[in-house]
């Protein structure tokens, strides 16, 4: 008796005069048919066709962990997958299929349905798709049930089977080592030198089918091919003429990873003083390198971790702000996280748009940049040193000794503020690039100490900071106000010195912070404990901006 008629039954019933003295008997025939239901039930979902395989998906830099459920059933082929994947998630069921074939497995027949859990988490990427064909292997019994169960599976399949590393990679490294799995992906190299992890790699879908011919071997920091000689193909400060204040000031601001925005005529050398910089800036820390080659993956530039070099990016004014910041679908890091631990150099800077360079200024204050999305927040990491060259005005010859500048005040002031107020708040030096005296350029050089090589300049970086942390003040640009102001740091009259330019000059906090930084940098290159006048008044001497020439 199904329920549709024992309801009937029971109405039927209790409509009788009688329905009282029949209430026993239309109970008992509920439960009854109660206890048969039960037992046509199952008791247990079958899972005999059912797999599990560890995966993960990139959420801005961040690795995230994703279970890779398959379970196969009968009827017309079908191929479902669900979980908030985005196109490239949806298209590796034609990916998945044609390499299963490819590799000389066969396709279940039947309705197979993948689920990658957490289904709230968003999805992005092609490297579901070798967890995805080894989920369906496995629940088809082609593979044993428990043949992953310690590792992490990431991988990219072409239709023939090979597989290929995708972009993050040395985040889903972090998380395998996290997680204390081993990781499975097509190339290991990536992470010889750089992370000490449990990694297996496979290069073709068929290789799964010779389980004992997989073997998982153990990277360290150590192991890897012989780190490369550091070339830079950018010159040598030897090179420069006639811009020593320039040099000075770039060694300074390398040494304590300062703002600087050079400022001067046309052809005076400011774009070749930038580009030289990555031949005087120190090697990466290993917690800066992890996190720059971290970076890089997730925004799939290339990144010779071996070479340990600070990264330098120079992009063109015409780059929009999504492209310096970061952003797209799926989100990515702009060109300001890939200059993470090392320099961003914007070249003719007022010539970038102003909402492009007004997004900088929160990155500059805080080393982050949060990009906020439907789907949620993302943050990305952005600790750079920016590096800028600009024109004093439109025709460039403002305040040039040579030739006289043709444009109207009304001009020069719009174009000078088109970098603005407070984004310039956060330069804490500023170098007038003056033209060089063209004899200059046929003079030979009599000693090699008339201009310091890059050689020579990157060994007063190196000792700035040496002695910075040897004194455990630590780096400058960490400290606060109340320990740079402290006695231990700096004597008497140099803050009475401070106190008395901050209002002559009208400096800002930030300003009066950046210029204490500053000094403590020029104490740390002098390898002195404590920040005197000489060393306060050479970083005042860096405030002067390019208002000053009007």
């Amino acid at each position: 008796m199904d329920v549709l008629t024992l309801e009937k039954t029971a109405e039927s019933t209790l409509a009788a005069p009688d329905a009282l003295d029949k209430m026993p008997e239309v109970l008992e025939s509920v439960a009854n048919t109660a206890g048969e239901s039960e037992k046509t039930l199952p008791k247990k979902i079958n899972t005999s066709r059912y797999s599990e395989v560890t995966s993960a998906g990139m959420r801005g830099v961040c690795a995230k962990r994703v279970s890779v459920q398959v379970h196969l059933t009968s009827g017309l082929p079908k191929f479902h997958i669900v979980g908030l994947g985005d196109t490239a998630v949806k298209e590796s069921h034609r990916r998945v299929t044609a390499a299963l074939k490819n590799s000389g497995f066969s396709v279940p027949d039947g309705v197979i349905t993948v689920n990658l859990a957490p289904a709230l988490l968003h999805k992005s990427g092609t490297g579901f798709d070798l967890p995805i064909a080894l989920g369906i292997l496995m629940a088809d019994g082609a593979l044993p049930k428990d043949s992953f169960d310690d590792c992490l599976v990431i991988g990219e399949l072409g239709l023939n089977g090979a597989i290929s590393n995708v972009r993050g990679m040395v985040g889903f490294g972090m998380l395998a080592r996290k997680l204390n799995k081993t990781l499975i992906c097509a190339d290991t190299s990536i992470f010889e030198g750089l992370l000490d992890l449990s990694v297996l790699q496979m290069q073709h879908l068929d290789s799964f089918t010779d389980s004992s011919a997989a073997q998982a071997r153990s990277l360290s920091l150590e192991g890897g091919r012989p780190v490369p000689q550091t070339v830079h193909n950018c010159g040598d400060y030897a090179e420069v003429l006639g811009q020593q204040q320039a040099v000075r000031a770039l060694t300074i601001a390398a040494a304590g990873q300062h703002n600087i925005l050079m400022v001067g005529p046309p052809g005076t050398g400011k774009t070749m003083l930038a580009s030289r910089l990555p031949t005087i800036l120190p090697k990466l820390t290993s917690d800066e390198l992890i996190e720059t080659a971290l970076v890089n993956s997730v925004a799939d530039v290339p990144f010779d971790h071996r070479r340990r070099q600070r990264p330098f990016r120079a992009p063109h004014h015409s780059s929009t702000t999504v492209g310096i910041v970061g952003g797209g679908n799926p989100v990515r890091p702009g060109e300001a996280s890939l200059a993470h631990n090392g320099v961003l150099f914007l070249d003719e800077m007022p010539q970038f748009s102003q909402h492009c360079l007004q997004s900088l200024r929160q990155p500059l204050e805080d080393g982050t940049i949060r990009i906020v999305r439907a789907s949620g927040s993302l943050s990305f990491p952005a600790h750079i040193m920016l590096v800028a060259a600009a024109n004093p005005c439109p025709c460039g010859y403002l305040g040039d000794q040579t030739k006289n500048c043709r444009c109207l005040p009304a001009q020069i002031e719009q174009y000078q503020n088109r970098i603005g107020g407070p984004l310039m708040d956060r330069f804490q030096m500023f170098v007038t690039v003056s033209r060089p005296d063209p004899n200059r350029f046929f003079e030979r050089r009599q000693s090699s100490t008339d201009q310091p090589t890059s050689q020579m300049l990157a060994q007063q970086v190196n000792v700035a900071r040496d002695f910075a942390a040897a004194s455990g003040h630590g780096f400058s640009r960490d400290l606060s106000r109340e320990e740079l102001c402290s006695p231990d740091l700096i004597d008497t009259q140099a803050l009475e010195l401070l106190r008395t330019a901050a209002q002559r000059l009208e400096l800002s906090g930030r300003s009066i912070v950046g210029t204490l930084r500053l000094a403590r940098t020029i104490a740390d290159m002098g390898q002195s404990a404590q920040v005197g006048s000489a060393h306060l008044s050479e970083a005042l001497s860096y405030r002067k901006t390019w208002s000053s020439d009007d």
